[in-house]
């Protein structure tokens, strides 16, 4: 049976009574865990042996099938290259065309009615070199 939780505190100065263990001279020994036993009880496998054999032995990581570090940059600079190539392009065609349609629908407007007709010519020259910028790289 386990002592009263809810009884009053020994006193520290009284001597124990006669047949009782005495009081530990150090905290260490009172708090200390008996040695683990060397083997286990008979019929009982020891702790993680099931798990110990079902892990696979530790050795060196896989190697590494990826792109090297010169490779994978190399890969890395084209694919931003070719973005770039691409929206150089794309927007270049963008404003060349704008360009286009606004000189040729003020024109066709002034020649129907007379007066004067705007030559968009910044979008045209502006979509032509990043057109040229594009196809060049």
């Amino acid at each position: 049976m386990s002592p009263d939780p809810y009884a009053p505190p020994a006193d520290p100065n009284a001597t124990p009574a006669a047949g009782a263990p005495a009081a530990p001279a150090d905290l260490n020994a009172v708090f200390s865990r008996p040695a683990a036993p060397s083997a286990p009880a008979p019929g009982y496998p020891p702790i993680g042996a099931n798990i110990a054999a079902r892990a696979r032995a530790v050795s060196t990581p896989p190697p590494w099938n990826g792109p090297d570090g010169a490779a994978f940059a190399q890969s890395m600079y084209e694919e931003q290259r070719r973005a770039a190539r691409s929206k150089n392009i794309t927007f270049g065609l963008i404003l060349l065309v704008v360009g286009i349609v606004v000189t040729a629908v003020t024109y066709d407007s002034a020649s129907q009615e007379g007066g004067t007709y705007i030559v968009a010519w910044g979008p045209m020259v502006y979509g032509a070199i990043r057109l040229f910028k594009g196809l060049a790289s």
